[in-house]
């Protein structure tokens, strides 16, 4: 198969502004409760280089401010098949990559081949039920089937995961007439509709190498 097979025109493909654009309360609210905390508690510190996988965005700069890290930022065409080309760095981050790839377990040994011997790669997945999935995502993996089809094949280890059910804000509840309005109008579709209600539940884990 041809290089470049994630384009604007086919799976997988979303853009900075469609993914970090609409609600910037959100995106800090979600990397205060959820990801920083994490980070930190894997011993990451002020001053830190941690390598971030995919676009550069606008979540990973609010990580790098609040935290005081620095970041590098490695980009790639297409995940599915191109090699990262780098290798022993200390700390990976692939935070909602994994579900944009048709091509996990080669992405994830490419990963692998980065990270040092003491090393460690965070992850960040979204684990919802296959109806509320996405239209953009091939696939949304829990705990379980992560590590049985993607660590346990390339010797690599989950040392801590934590499961994260997030709710935008109370009034995500009450949404009221509007965004019906929009259904009726064929703004919105009644999948967006109730994946704004109970799109909720996400993974965060550390991996490190066995061998």
């Amino acid at each position: 198969m041809d290089k470049g097979f994630v384009s604007k025109e086919k799976p997988g493909y979303e853009t900075t502004k469609s993914l970090w654009g609409p609600n910037k309360k959100y995106l800090k609210k979600f990397c205060n409760l959820h990801i920083i905390p994490f980070m930190r508690q894997g011993g990451i510190k002020k001053g830190d280089l941690c390598v971030d996988i995919g676009e550069h965005n606008p979540r990973i700069e609010y990580i790098k401010d609040v935290m005081g890290i620095k970041i590098k930022t490695i980009d790639k065409e297409d995940f599915n098949w191109d090699e990262l080309g780098v290798s022993n760095l200390d700390i990976i981050l692939a935070l909602e990559l994994f579900e944009h790839v048709q091509n996990p377990l080669f992405f994830m040994n490419e990963l692998k081949k980065a990270v040092s011997q003491d090393g460690s790669i965070y992850v960040l997945l979204p684990c919802n039920p296959k109806w509320l999935w996405h239209e953009r995502h091939f696939f949304e993996m829990d705990r379980k089937h992560f590590e049985k089809w993607i660590l346990k094949p390339l010797n690599l280890k989950m040392v801590r995961y934590k499961k994260i059910w997030h709710v935008p804000t109370w009034w995500v509840y009450l949404v009221g007439f509007r965004p019906l309005w929009k259904i009726l109008r064929g703004k919105t579709s009644p999948k967006a509709f109730i994946r704004l209600l109970f799109y909720v539940q996400w993974w965060i884990c550390e991996i490190k190498r066995v061998d």
